[in-house]
């Protein structure tokens, strides 16, 4: 499937959606007594903003990016007041730029390349809060096994972080990291 077909599914996808609001994703509200009182956040691939709304609610100047106009324009009719920026973008194409966020958060979307970068992104003790699909298809999340992690990948791809909180089960690994409070990858 090209970018334009995937771009293209998604946007159908969110057009379908009701205008409800999407909950945060459970790790979040979990672990939000990690978040920062202040600072920059990002919700990458934001689709319906649940987490993006979440953060922007605790306080955090928060960013939302996703490729589907329809769930941006949803957002930004959800965010009123809140310190909340949402943006048509394509993170693949333009992915975060270095030590610019306090918190990522990445849910259900998973493109390798981008690994680096979201660490290079983190600011000095920021935390990194990701969750997608693994494991064989079973039933749930993309049958195709490019867009599932295998296990330890993920721990793997973050292994220069602070693993925070860390859980795999049948079909989705779900994990917190946090990059050195120097700026220094940690050994």
């Amino acid at each position: 499937m090209t970018a334009q077909e995937q771009q293209a599914r998604w946007e159908a996808c969110y057009a379908q959606t009701s205008a409800t609001e999407a909950p945060p994703l459970p790790l979040l509200a979990a672990q939000a007594a990690l978040l920062p009182l202040s600072g920059d956040a990002l919700d990458l691939a934001c689709g319906r903003g649940g987490n993006a709304l979440f953060l922007a609610r605790c306080g955090l100047q928060t960013q939302a990016w996703d490729y589907a106009a329809s769930a941006v324009a949803a957002l930004q009719l959800q965010a009123g007041e809140l310190p909340l920026r949402a943006e048509c973008r394509d993170v693949v194409a333009q992915p975060p730029l270095p030590n610019t966020f306090d918190v990522i958060v990445v849910a259900h979307f998973l493109h390798r390349p981008l690994f680096p970068f979201l660490v290079a992104a983190l600011r000095p003790g920021g935390l990194l809060f990701y969750e997608t699909w693994a494991g064989p298809y079973t039933g749930r999340g993309p049958r195709n096994p490019a867009y599932r992690l295998i296990s330890g990948e993920l721990e793997q791809a973050f292994s220069g972080l602070l693993p925070l909180f860390f859980h795999q089960d049948e079909d989705r690994i779900t994990g917190v990291w946090k990059s050195a409070a120097s700026g220094a990858a940690l050994a």
